[in-house]
């Protein structure tokens, strides 16, 4: 039976070619007067609304009553706005994006006395800023002013309707071990087992990205070696941030080229969730219903990319719920993961190295796949716990000599960073031969879809410190330490790609990169 979930994810945003006044006006007759001060996952028929509305956001007229859901990742209710500017401070001190202000509010007796209210300068929907959808700003903003675009509303329809739908699950790597605080459990913990429990009792099959990111070092590996043998472009860059990539697009697009075309994990699994597993597990393909559980609101935006559709221009990914959505998800469900005795993740996809677990933290993604370089160039492992990689710095460095040549590696985290590594290459002056990049700081266990932490300044909180330590005691305790021990990566090679960079392979895990530059508004 082919699946009809147009309704869910297939609809454009920018086709509705509805005005912000037409959209307040079918509101009002649609009976969702409250719209302004109602959360987007605090009903079904809200959810629905924006779907079938999209078009409501800033405009020249805007006013502090704005609702934007331009964006693919974050949702701005400016009407909730107390003008803390904690967004504003985040998104241009630390990210030094700086796509918000504050604004005087023109009537502060209606606001609750409020002075300032913030919202995009020049009054751009969030979708034309310069927004990369890190969705740091959502996890300062004490108002619920900024929050991830609610996913919820489709999970729920997807789970009451599993007869037209089969559920694949996966889980990110980070989430695996930050759900525990959650439940008192020490930050970092492992409650990989329990959540495969959680995600059967769900609905579906429960699996892990760790699978699909031992298939991105397998691609991205291969990918390397064959640019440091054959004279390609070098530095290459990591690729399975979609907010760097974003960033990268609107900024640096005569760069492009170094970004290695190896999907993210994310989207490798659903390449993987909409072919192998469907021919293995003989479900039609049209009938599978991939859901992530990401630390990353980018990942929202990085499933709707056109480059990310298959040849049939289907999603491959066709929901994204950030772990704070999931915890929601669960809550509804009255299952609480304290209680839980565990479970495997469903076979076919579940085993996943050690490195992949680590692929969580900044510097995770270049340890891991200098394990599997190391080895298939100098047939030795890396040497073990390689700790100018795992400190907390915005930028790490590691070397690495191979047959007598010496390559030199960098993990950069943040965007701040990213700008004055990203200038050194555009200079020609980069000493590196490969750069791990990830937009948010420390990674994705600082992620903006993260759990909050206990301070206002997040990326900087112990939780997030904890969460390393956590993935890489992980990593420690499995006993497989990199992908070529991967026995199920084994068997999908051998029995459905064939080999690493081969044509299977480039059509299913490989992707393409756009010059966005056009799309920055005019610097205000």
């Amino acid at each position: 039976m082919k699946k009809k979930n147009a309704d869910l994810n297939d609809r454009d945003i920018y086709n509705c070619g509805l005005s912000r006044r037409r959209f307040l006006q079918a509101a009002g007759a649609a009976g969702v007067a409250a719209w302004s001060v109602m959360r987007p996952r605090d009903a079904d028929a809200v959810a629905a609304l924006a779907a079938m509305y999209p078009d409501r956001a800033a405009d020249a007229e805007t006013s502090p009553e704005t609702i934007d859901l331009s964006s693919r990742s974050v949702a701005r209710n400016v009407n909730k706005c107390i003008g803390c500017g904690n967004c504003v401070r985040v998104c241009a001190d630390v990210q030094k994006i700086g796509v918000y202000r504050l604004y005087p509010d023109p009537e502060p007796a209606r606001h609750g006395g409020r002075q300032f209210y913030s919202d995009t300068k020049g009054g751009f929907p969030l979708a034309e800023t310069g927004c990369i959808n890190c969705g740091q700003c959502t996890k300062v903003c004490p108002a619920e002013a900024l929050t991830e675009r609610d996913g919820l509303a489709q999970a729920r329809y997807a789970l009451r309707n599993q007869d037209r739908y089969a559920i694949v699950w996966q889980i990110a790597p980070s989430v695996q071990n930050m759900l525990g605080e959650s439940y008192a459990a020490q930050p970092g913990a492992d409650f990989s087992r329990k959540i495969a429990a959680a995600m059967k009792q769900l609905g579906g099959r429960a699996f892990h990205t760790d699978f699909a990111a031992d298939v991105t070092i397998m691609e991205e590996g291969g990918e390397l070696i064959r640019r440091l043998r054959g004279g390609g472009v070098l530095p290459m860059l990591t690729s399975c941030c979609p907010g760097w990539v974003r960033y990268a697009e609107m900024h640096y697009p005569d760069l492009l080229a170094h970004i290695s075309t190896t999907k993210s994990p994310q989207q490798i699994f659903g390449a993987l969730a909409k072919s192998y597993y469907a021919r293995e597990y003989n479900v039609p393909a049209d009938n599978v219903y991939q859901i992530s559980v990401m630390p990353c609101t980018a990942k929202k935006y990085e499933c709707a990319r056109a480059e990310m559709r298959d040849a049939l221009n289907r999603r491959q990914v066709d929901l994204v719920l950030t772990a704070r959505e999931f915890m929601v998800l669960l809550a509804e469900r009255g299952i609480n993961l304290n209680e839980l005795a565990g479970s495997d993740f469903d076979r076919l996809l579940r085993e996943g190295s050690g490195a992949a677990r680590i692929f969580g933290a900044s510097g995770g993604v270049m340890e891991a796949s200098l394990r599997a370089v190391s080895i298939l160039l100098t047939g030795r492992p890396l040497p073990p716990e390689p700790g100018t990689l795992r400190t907390r710095d915005g930028v790490k460095e590691a070397a690495l000599v191979i047959g007598g040549q010496r390559y030199n590696f960098a993990a950069v985290n943040g965007i701040s960073n990213i700008q004055a590594v990203m200038t050194d290459l555009r200079q020609g002056h980069s000493p590196y031969h490969f750069i791990e990049v990830m937009a948010c700081p420390h990674g994705c266990i600082g992620g903006g879809g993260a759990l909050h932490s206990s301070v206002e300044a997040p990326w900087a909180a112990v939780e997030v410190e904890r969460r390393q330590e956590g993935l890489y005691r992980s990593d420690s305790l499995l006993k497989n330490t990199d992908c070529l021990q991967n026995n199920e990566l084994k068997l999908l090679y051998r029995n459905f790609l064939g080999r690493p960079g081969g044509p299977l392979a480039e059509e299913l895990l490989h992707t393409r990169y756009t010059d966005r530059s056009g799309e920055l508004p005019p610097a205000l």
